[in-house]
């Protein structure tokens, strides 16, 4: 069967609600103005053109005038920032969406309206619904801008940068954080969600698509509302080239005991949610400071265009550390070109032995080595991406910052007119002086906190490419109806199931006793294996009986396990691979790769992707399986990768298949053949 029959049509566009009132509206109005909030209130009136104040009393605050309720505006605003208690903020909001209002910030609502919080929220939401009005919140910070114009409710510091980078986050301590990060990164703007009445993370994901002056996103994400709602802005947001780094928390592994098949215990949700964010463009990190720093990398004006990375140290130990960090991450150090090495050798010849990375500490003045030693290699050509791991801090001394600059103002110069991205890493986190930071900040160089969190944050972005949709032409469904029942098929119709589409399998027999056992023995030739035709996992019981090699041990493993069993061609032993399938509840089927056998549920042994996968899709996951490159020729890698998509289409085919495995395929001198099968279906529900 060949594998361009596993075309599959492109996913199809979710609809999404309007959020352009919340992302940047025109006017806006503060309801519930008053003295008491006057910062609040100074900041989401700064910087605007149309703004204007509520409160009953009409007592002009900051100079302002205050109108003493809606209906007295001298024109709609697009956009309402309600400061008012749970006690009023429903017929408030009537009022507004009576006047014409469509969006609202509303940061209230939340624990401090106490045991009525959820029947207030419930209202709101409903009403606003009735208007197709969007909220933002309830129980969130707001939305943040740099230079006024904020409709959130706690103080933003000047530091707060103005760029290109947006971040929506479901956390309000997440959201506070981006705006106290100091002047770095660069935010076109931040959003806290809060719980999301009737606009989630997907809504203004998708908003953000068509906004022009954001060109990256961060995302930190508690929980995904809307699956596919999701993975639809996901992919907008890839094909708009506007690169999207999510972490998520709460994140945990499908528990092992839980699943029938091995693929079950192999793929947890978290991996389940990587492959989510893979498969649809997303760039996944694991924790802030990597968020952190990805953000800082996507604000500069130009981001890294490879992987190739050229270093240099002001330290042997952290080129070394530098090293260990990258290696994991798919970053490479490309050896310096011998016209490379000539070069600085000649400049400065101190160095005796230069490498990537490269120790320029004492070879020369540090203002003048590390400079120009960041042209030469800019000059080579060799680097997409040049590093100066050096320790700046606001805490070295002022003479040690004074070179410190002139590390950084050698790395904007060298790769200034070239497709080379910029950046330091430190072994530290703390904050370089305000002058390095200013500098570098205006000039493009990405100043990286934590060289590990550096490095993956690196390799993070340098590995994301926009994409584009293809509309793929549908196959043909394979008919199972004959086959699926809910719960654990038997071994013997789950392996007829892999080869109706196409798998080798093992040739087999289903014999009732040990005279059918011996007979069908026989008809395969010996050496034979006997297996219990029952549960999952038979070997884990006992259940399987290897190298037969005679009627009588035939017999005799049949009448030890009883009733009807399954006698199977004993396939000559081989490198084992697994190859599986599990459903995620939320974020869709998964297929799995990884080296079977007493290996199958290690998970640093597996590769895994979302369905539906494409050859290209399916050839990078079996390479990206670790050691199984090792095991294969070419006739057997294509096998695995056939076995992939066999799983992937299978899973598309039929969304009652929950849960299948091939373990082991065993990979022979002519191609692969599949031992042992498991298919499990939906349990139907009880009535």
């Amino acid at each position: 069967m060949s594998t361009d029959e596993f075309l599959l049509p492109a996913p199809e566009r979710v609809a999404h609600r309007n959020v352009k009132g919340l992302i940047d509206p025109d006017s806006v109005v503060v309801i519930g103005a008053n003295a008491r909030r006057s910062t609040v209130v100074a900041e989401a009136i700064a910087g605007r053109n149309k703004a204007f104040l509520v409160h009953p009393s009409g007592d002009s605050i900051l100079g302002e005038d205050v109108y003493t309720g809606v209906a007295e505006l001298p024109e709609k605003p697009e956009c309402a920032f309600m400061l008012v208690g749970h006690e009023v903020v429903l017929e408030l909001v009537r009022e507004a969406l009576e006047f014409g209002i469509r969006a609202f910030v509303i940061p209230g609502l939340g624990t401090e309206a106490g045991p009525r919080s959820a029947e207030v929220v419930a209202q709101v939401i409903e009403l606003a619904d009735s208007y197709d009005a969007a909220i933002l919140g309830p129980n969130c910070m707001g939305m943040a801008v740099p230079n006024g114009g904020s409709l959130y409710v706690s103080s933003v510091p000047k530091s707060f940068r103005r760029g290109h980078v947006s971040v929506i986050a479901q956390s309000g301590s997440i959201a506070d954080a981006m705006l106290n990060c100091g002047p770095r990164i660069g935010f076109r703007a931040v959003f806290s969600t809060g719980s999301e009445g009737n606009r989630d993370t997907a809504d203004l994901l998708m908003g953000l698509v068509d906004d022009d002056e954001t060109k990256a996103i961060g995302l930190f994400v508690e929980t995904v509302r809307r699956p596919e709602a999701f993975a639809d802005a996901l992919r907008s947001c890839a094909e708009a080239g506007k690169p999207v780094v999510c972490m998520k928390v709460g994140r945990s592994r499908i528990a092992a005991q839980t699943a029938l098949a091995h693929t079950g215990a192999m793929v947890g949700s978290s991996i389940a949610f990587t492959n989510f964010v893979h498969h649809h463009g997303g760039i996944e990190v694991t924790d802030t400071s990597t968020f952190m720093e990805a953000l800082e990398i996507l604000g500069q004006p130009k981001w890294p265009s490879g992987i190739r990375l050229g270093a240099i140290s002001e330290s042997g130990g952290e080129c070394g550390m530098l090293a260990d960090a990258a290696e994991p991450t798919g970053l490479e150090f490309p050896p310096m070109p011998y016209e490379l090495v000539a070069s600085l050798q000649e400049r400065f010849p101190n160095f005796v032995n230069p490498q990537n990375p490269l120790d320029a500490w004492m070879v020369d003045d540090t203002e003048v080595v590390f400079p120009e030693s960041l042209e030469l290699m800019a000059h080579s050509s060799e680097f997409d991406i040049l590093l100066a791991q050096v320790d700046i801090t606001q805490y070295r001394g002022d003479v040690d910052n004074e070179w410190c600059l002139a590390i950084v103002r050698g790395l904007a110069q060298a790769t200034k007119d070239r497709r080379i991205f910029p950046a330091v890493s430190t072994v530290h986190v703390t904050d370089p002086p305000r002058r390095i930071a200013n500098f570098a900040a205006s000039n493009g160089v990405a100043l990286l906190r934590g060289t590990r969190a550096s490095v993956e944050a690196l390799a993070a972005v340098s590995m994301w490419h926009p994409f584009t949709s293809k509309d793929l032409d549908p196959h043909e469904e394979v008919d199972l109806s004959d086959l699926l029942s809910p719960g654990a098929l038997s071994e013997h119709i789950s392996a007829e199931i892999m080869e109706r589409y196409g798998i080798p399998m093992a040739d087999r027999r289903i014999a009732e006793g040990p005279e059918a056992a011996v007979k069908a023995a026989q008809e395969l030739g010996f050496p034979v294996v006997v297996k219990m035709n029952g549960p999952a996992h038979k070997a884990s019981v006992g259940g399987v009986a290897l190298g037969l090699d005679s009627a009588e041990e035939v017999a005799v493993a049949t009448q030890a396990f009883g009733g009807s069993v399954l006698v199977a061609q004993e396939i000559a032993a081989g490198p084992e691979v697994i190859c599986g399938m599990t459903r995620d509840p939320q974020y869709g089927p998964i297929v799995a790769v990884g080296i079977g056998g007493r290996y199958a549920e290690a998970l640093s042994l597996t590769a895994s992707s979302l369905a539906p996968v494409t050859h290209d899709q399916a050839v990078r996951l079996v390479r990206k399986a670790p050691g199984i490159a090792k095991l294969t020729t070419e006739e057997t890698f294509d096998a695995i990768v056939y076995t992939v998509l066999v799983l992937s289409r299978l899973a598309i085919d039929h969304p009652s298949i929950i849960e299948a495995d091939i373990n082991p395929l065993i990979l022979g001198p002519n191609g692969a053949v599949a031992v042992d099968a498991l298919v499990v279906c939906e349990q139907l529900p009880e009535e």
